[in-house]
């Protein structure tokens, strides 16, 4: 499935041996695209999803936020907090964090999940187009290379 191996270059030979018309080569490369990037897109969405169970964000996110108590310790750490308090505190901003990075990976699943659906969109209009401009020995030419 989109490949570019040799079998992914033979289904490519085997399209164009059908002698299709720009308008269906045009087609035939949106249609393949696409595909790719809904898979693409897919597969971050397991990734994160993946990151959401282990409660893990991407190093880079966990940088950024993580930079921000850089602000706080030096608060945190002054004497005329008792133990308790500091305490309290430090609990209060390690889960206000902690709910943070959950809720920024929820938003960047759906966002993810949005994308798919536009794809996905864009896929079906591409394959009433495909049905439009495109004999049955071509249309099963581009999906044999899905």
């Amino acid at each position: 499935m989109l490949t570019l191996n040799s079998n992914d270059r033979h289904l490519i030979t085997k399209f164009y041996e059908l002698q299709p018309n720009e308008e269906q080569i045009d087609i035939a490369k949106q249609i393949w695209q696409t595909t790719f990037d809904i898979l693409k897109t897919k597969e971050q969405e397991e990734i994160l999803r993946k990151r959401i169970f282990l409660r893990r964000l991407p190093t880079t996110y966990d940088k950024m936020i993580d930079k921000s108590l850089d602000y706080i310790e030096p608060m945190l750490s002054n004497q005329v907090l008792d133990k308790d308090r500091r305490a309290c505190l430090v609990s209060n901003y390690s889960k206000t964090i902690t709910q943070y990075k959950f809720d920024l990976m929820t938003l960047n699943l759906d966002t993810l999940q949005n994308v798919i659906r536009g794809h996905q969109q864009i896929l079906n209009d591409l394959q009433q187009k495909l049905l439009q401009y495109c004999h049955e020995l071509m249309i099963q030419a581009i999906e044999n290379r899905l």
